[in-house]
């Protein structure tokens, strides 16, 4: 199908309107000074670029993880380092920073893709409190201290990629996030995605067939890693500092990460993506003006996340884009492509 036919059905259509409001959101949102919407959008796009490489080896491959802070840590760290020792671009810094969390994938995979179930998911978790624990003390990484970026020259502002508020970030994680999905989308439409969801319903069976669960689960975990390395080095450039207690926190990392996968529909492509798109909104409007409102009460915003979240699971089980498929609306649109 051409360009031009696919934009006439219903959904090439709202897709393109889609990419050209969020193209259109940060220039927006810069003119009318309004820097916590542009926040809230680095976030959104931030964590659908985590939350869809978390869904191909948890969606697809059924290896549900809650240690992909591993890899936005490691993604962080290797974009600071770069930039701060070697004076290294983070354009090509966090291109390296998925690179080295990728490798990480292929060695933590060696171990824990002997154990299945919850067995690997509490792998992940004990995995992820090793590294935390690990580059507390490293001295040469700034320790529990961290890392923090300068503040360069005007005219060293695109080298450094460095800018005040999240306007510019919004467009480097659209960047990213665009070629994720060129990826992501050929990977799980190929023979690799087809085997990751055999292994998923079945491994014994997958077995059987002569599909290597070992193989097919390593492609995902290197390919998962990376994009989620990326993840991490954008984090890096916009905040300009990392410690071992934010890059590689339980809550705020792992567990967002899972809960925008589950909120929009871990087995479905784009579900993910959806997911962040609603889920970290919530969150951010409620640490900003619910909880501002008591401070004392402190951990208010995770009850209150929990109470929203808990109505949301009650309401679509099989995440957002489940129930819509559930519901026919996606799929009727499907059918015109």
């Amino acid at each position: 199908m051409s360009l031009t036919s696919l934009l006439k059905t219903p959904l090439g259509f709202l897709s393109a309107a889609a990419v050209a409001l969020l193209a259109a959101a940060p220039a927006v949102f810069k003119a009318a000074d309004l820097p916590f919407p542009a926040n809230t959008l680095l976030l959104c796009l931030m964590y659908g670029i985590l939350a869809m490489a978390w869904n191909l080896l948890s969606g697809y491959g059924g290896q549900l993880s809650f240690g992909h802070a591993i890899f936005f840590g490691v993604g962080a760290y290797t974009t600071m380092v770069l930039m701060l020792y070697y004076d290294i671009t983070p354009w090509i810094g966090i291109v390296a920073g998925g690179a080295v969390a990728a490798l990480v994938g292929a060695g933590l995979g060696v171990p824990l893709f002997r154990l299945r179930s919850h067995w690997f998911a509490l792998a992940t978790i004990a995995a992820a409190e090793i590294f935390r624990l690990s580059f507390i003390p490293w001295k040469w990484i700034g320790g529990s201290a961290g890392l923090q970026a300068p503040i360069v020259p005007r005219e060293k502002a695109l080298y450094y990629l460095q800018y005040a508020g999240s306007y510019v970030y919004c467009y480097v994680a659209m960047l990213f996030l665009a070629a994720e999905l060129v990826v992501l989308h050929r990977v799980v439409n190929s023979r690799v995605g087809y085997y990751l969801q055999a292994i998923r319903e079945d491994e014994d069976a997958a077995m059987a067939m002569g599909i290597n669960p070992f193989k097919y689960k390593m492609i995902a975990m290197v390919v998962s890693g990376f994009f989620t390395g990326v993840g991490g080095g954008i984090y890096a450039v916009r905040f300009r500092f990392v410690d071992p207690f934010a890059v590689f926190d339980l809550i705020t990392i792992s567990v967002y990460i899972v809960v925008a996968g589950i909120l929009g529909g871990m087995y479905t492509f784009i579900g993910p993506l959806v997911g962040a798109f609603v889920f970290m909104p919530i969150t951010e409007y409620v640490r900003v003006y619910v909880v501002s409102r008591f401070p004392r009460y402190y951990g208010l915003h995770v009850f209150v996340l929990g109470v929203v979240l808990l109505v949301i699971a009650l309401s679509v089980p099989e995440g957002i884009v489940g129930w819509l498929e559930e519901k026919g609306y996606v799929r009727k649109l499907k059918e015109r492509w």
